[in-house]
């Protein structure tokens, strides 16, 4: 019997070994986001945290760690096998490692730049539930785009790194305008309310909303890959810059077809009163799932 004629992987004992070598080294990474995490946070003990402190909000932040990483991960491990298993160990360890910095990276960015007037961590220790919804769904929508430039680059291990350090800062430009956008929206919506200051109050609802956006935003970004090839040979910038423009014309259709969306599926709803001011998780849930929904089927749509 033709094995590769009935299924579509190979049969080469090499492709297997391969297979085990990324599986272990990606898994033994996977396993360290706890220690990782309680470090970047603040030096805790993850343990106590959950088990001890029962601290709600570390636990759901340090769960978008584990799918974000899960995310960039097997973006890492897309692609075809090296000509040596050496090779490929040290091609997923090296963008494994590279994938862990960029979403300790931006947490920083986060914290710092889009809500410089709250300390998230400090929140997030003090057992704040909106403070861990923002940061757990902010891993996850960066580790889609991460996704989407790993899948999309191509070249050489050297070229292929700094390119996909060049493209996270020019990802994460584009996150930051996100969440601009949707804090300006509260503000609006709210007679000039603080989004920051709802966030330190507790309204949870508002920060399921906001995260659920934020990731359907980023899988919009991730599909910019899907309509412009990836030119080497001298066009790598061309490429770049034609990227940057689809994903742009991407996340304003998100925020037009969103804002639809939210008239349609919601009509009749307040959202600004059962949201912003009573904290209905219900109808922040339906807000969040739509704005995810939007995003996955851009990604189909383009795949």
């Amino acid at each position: 019997m033709n094995f590769e004629q009935y299924f579509s992987i190979s049969a080469d004992p090499y492709y297997f070994a391969a297979l085990a070598v990324d599986f272990i080294l990606l898994f033994a990474m996977l396993v360290l986001v706890r220690k990782l995490f309680g470090r970047s946070v603040g030096g805790v003990d993850t343990t106590a945290e959950l088990a001890e402190n029962d601290n709600h909000a570390f636990g759901i932040s340090l769960g978008g760690a584990t799918v974000a990483l899960a995310i960039v991960f097997a973006g890492v491990a897309s692609g075809d096998v090296a000509t040596s298993l050496a090779i490929e160990a040290a091609f997923i360890l090296g963008y494994g490692v590279l994938g862990i910095a960029m979403l300790m990276c931006t947490r920083w960015i986060f914290d710092k730049i889009v809500f410089p007037g709250i300390d998230l961590k400090q929140m997030i220790l003090q057992g704040n539930i909106a403070a861990g919804i923002l940061d757990g769904g902010n891993m996850v929508a960066t580790a889609a785009v991460i996704y989407g430039v790993f899948s999309w680059i191509s070249g050489d291990w050297l070229t292929g790194v700094g390119l996909v350090i060049g493209m996270f800062v020019v990802t994460q430009m584009l996150l930051v305008l996100v969440s601009r956008y949707r804090t300006i929206v509260f503000a609006k919506r709210n007679q000039g309310r603080v989004f920051a200051k709802a966030i330190e109050d507790g309204n949870a609802a508002l920060a399921l909303r906001f995260a659920g956006f934020q990731i359907g935003a980023a899988l919009a970004i991730s599909s910019a890959g899907k309509l412009v090839n990836f030119q080497e040979d001298g066009q790598i910038m061309l490429s770049i810059a034609a990227w940057v423009v689809s994903a742009l014309v991407l996340l304003a259709a998100i925020i037009l077809l969103t804002a639809l969306t939210e008239k349609v599926v919601l009509y009749g709803v307040p959202v600004a009163r059962e949201v912003d001011a009573q904290s209905n998780y219900g109808v922040a849930a339906v807000e969040a799932g739509a704005y995810i929904g939007l995003g996955l089927i851009i990604v189909t749509l383009l795949g």
